[in-house]
């Protein structure tokens, strides 16, 4: 269920939050009573000991987590430090105190760990105060770790470490107790399970519209019982008067989207603004574990003389109508019509909109709000209608040709090409079209309507777009295809490539539904290419993995027709072999140089019947089973080559021994399909009872 809540500004500090808390997050299991603990203890004073004043930044956070304590929520996730590659037991971790930097870049100065030991090789070091604890170098990390005994302390370096043990023992300054502002926000809400406090300087996120810049922002919460957990957040600032009843009325709507017994209210103690809700966890999990309706499927055959277009359901739990919002075109539909009588919707149902409606790439989407927010899923209607294109190199024309029964009304259809793809979500930056048109104003078109576009070069991407020239206008994609097509063939043994230019019907290729350009070929005596084109060869560039090849159709050839032929010589295996329009990166054929091999698999037996002859040491076969997959080592079932006539048997005994580490618990099953591997290119596969 894909949960989607109001900007708020709890969403807007999330990242701050994940990043604060370094926190990695697993899934609560049952175990979780075994690993949790009763204490009540919620202060931190023997962890904020540790953090000197040199941390200090003009933009931090500061976290202090009693994980024993937010254990006993039954959260949908439990909450675990991030302890990097340290060898650390992160359940292990009681409670931590970190520090995170936003002054420069993102960083953490200084994490301090209780509950666990350092358990790694560690040398005896001593600070400027003559205090001695152990240290080890974290290489994998870029940091360093250090230990007295009753905390653990990662450091970006070994003198913060030297600060945070002095500091602890009241030689050096401590950091709460010369940043007043962070203590003040991590006392805010005394005996909370986790604090949270932000200085900046920079403006803080703030709910609503205010210029008022906060001193600080605070956040913590409270484990009630397993089911219960209060939430609070507080702002601070310089003058009461930036409290204003915009703010407060923001600050009292940023909880909507939990679930709650009691609307949430908002405190106001001279400079200082806070909210606190109680959480109903329970009342959470069962909207998590909902499975709202969704996955929209509509007919793709549309008969416009029905009353109703029907959408099925492809997934959903039963959920009651008056929960749900049926959406077409980003407006909300008539819950009369499209909930056609259900009282509710599960997978399976079917909801409808009245068949006047319906047009051409229309967005529809159903909606389900509850107390996390809302989850929806949508779906296009009639997003893809059949087009061919036709492109004549030397004018620049493009020709486009409708293909397909559906009336659609031209007035609303663009024409738009792009040299390169354009956004799905256009911004600024988005790629302008080069040229455009509509050429179909006052018109409907029918099976067989033409238009041309000017200005298209090789390569563009020509969209037929429904009332815009965007991506997500596009009801087809076409492509500007020059004049030609390539086909390779490699000898392995010889190490050469042979590639031949071919001229024939292009629609095939410009199209982007085969079977679309296919019936259009069929229907129409109009054939831009023939077997008997003639063009220069200079307009044809071969590249081989990326650059101009020392090979080219010019060496040879002045024009070039349908079967002329070029070899290129030292080609290995894996080379990226390409031909595009010259000047341009318009392709016309493309291959990877690898060797090719017949397999016939007959009962457990893998035979070669065709193809190259190839070193056994080079190549591995993949077998895939209904119950696993597994690889086999062809030089450990055949000495020399693996010719033609040559098997090799499939079963268990033929699993390298690297891939079976215990084949006591390898399920073999049935074979479905064995593939031949050289290095990393898949060169033949058999498939049994084919």
């Amino acid at each position: 269920m894909q949960q989607c809540p109001r900007r708020s500004v709890l969403g807007g500090i999330g990242a701050t939050m994940a990043a604060a808390l370094a926190g990695t997050s697993v899934a609560a299991t049952d175990e979780r009573a075994d690993t949790t603990s009763t204490t009540t203890d919620t202060t931190f004073d023997d962890l904020l000991a540790y953090l000197p004043s040199k941390v200090a930044q003009d933009s931090m956070v500061l976290t202090a987590t009693n994980y024993d304590r937010l254990l006993e929520a039954d959260q949908p996730r439990d909450p675990f430090p991030n302890v990097g590659t340290l060898d650390l037991e992160a359940e292990a971790i009681s409670k931590s105190v970190l520090v995170t930097s936003y002054t420069e870049e993102f960083t953490h100065p200084l994490k301090v760990l209780a509950g666990i030991e350092l358990e790694i090789d560690t040398e005896s070091r001593e600070t400027d105060s003559g205090l001695e604890y152990e240290f080890a170098d974290l290489d994998d990390d870029d940091a360093v770790a250090g230990t007295d005994g009753d905390v653990v302390i990662i450091a970006a370096d070994a003198e913060t470490i030297d600060a945070a043990i002095d500091a602890n023992a009241g030689e050096k300054d401590r950091l709460l107790e010369d940043e007043s502002t962070l203590e003040a926000g991590l006392s805010a809400f005394d005996g909370s399970d986790m604090r949270m406090v932000r200085v900046s300087d920079e403006q803080l996120m703030t709910p609503g519209e205010t210029d008022a810049v906060p001193t600080y922002f605070t956040h913590a919460q409270t484990v009630i019982d397993a089911d219960t957990m209060e939430q609070s957040i507080g702002f601070e600032f310089e003058d009461e008067s930036d409290i204003t009843d915009e703010l407060i009325e923001s600050l009292e709507a940023e909880f909507a989207y939990n679930a709650t017994a009691d609307e949430p209210t908002v405190d106001v103690d001279g400079t200082f603004i806070s909210t606190t809700i109680e959480r109903d966890l329970a009342a959470e999990r069962a909207v998590r574990e909902h499975d709202s309706p969704g996955f929209l499927r509509v007919d793709r055959e549309i008969d416009l003389d029905d009353d109703f277009l029907e959408i099925e359901l492809g997934r959903g739990d039963p959920t009651p109508i008056e929960d749900l919002t049926f959406e077409v075109g980003g407006e909300e539909y008539d819950r009369d019509i499209w909930a056609d009588g259900h009282g509710k919707l599960e997978e399976g149902d079917t909801i409808v909109m009245d068949m006047d409606d319906v047009e051409p790439n229309l967005s529809v989407r159903l909606r389900h709000d509850h107390e996390l927010g809302s989850s929806s899923s949508g779906t296009t209607v009639l997003s893809n209608f059949g087009f061919s294109g036709d492109f004549d190199v030397d004018t620049g024309e493009f020709t486009v040709r409708y293909a397909d029964d559906f009336p659609l009304d031209g007035d609303r259809l663009h024409l738009a090409a792009y040299d390169e793809r354009p956004y799905y979500r256009p911004t600024k930056d988005a790629p302008e079209p080069k040229a455009s048109a509509q050429p179909w104003t006052g018109e409907t078109l029918s099976k067989g309507t033409t238009a041309t576009l000017e200005g298209v070069d090789p390569g563009d991407r020509v969209l037929v777009g429904w009332d815009g020239i965007e991506n997500s206008d596009s009801i087809r994609s076409l492509q500007a295809q020059p004049p030609g097509s390539v086909s390779f063939e490699y000898d392995y043994e010889s190490e050469t490539a042979e590639a031949t230019i071919e001229f024939g019907d292009r629609r095939r290729y410009a199209a982007a539904n085969t079977a679309v350009a296919e019936e259009t070929a069929a229907d129409t005596d109009d054939e831009t290419d023939t077997d008997n084109t003639e063009r220069s060869a200079d307009e044809y560039e071969l590249l081989v993995d990326g650059d101009r090849a020392t090979t080219q159709w010019t060496d040879e050839y002045d024009t070039v027709t349908s079967g002329t032929t070029i070899d290129i010589d030292g080609v290995d295996v894996g080379t990226e072999i390409e031909v595009v329009w010259a000047g341009t990166d318009a392709r016309i054929g493309w291959t990877r140089a690898r060797p090719s091999v017949e397999l016939e698999y007959d009962d457990g037996t893998v035979e070669h019947v065709g193809g190259e002859a190839l070193p056994a040491s080079e190549l591995t076969a993949d077998v895939w089973t209904d119950g696993d997959r597994f690889e086999i080592e062809l030089a450990d079932e055949i000495d020399g080559e693996f010719v033609e006539g040559e098997t090799f048997a499939v079963d268990a005994d033929a699993v390298s021994e690297d891939e079976a580490a215990d084949e006591d618990d390898r399920e073999f099953g049935t074979v479905r399909e064995v593939s031949l591997r050289y290095d990393t290119h898949r060169i033949g596969f058999a498939l049994p009872d084919r």
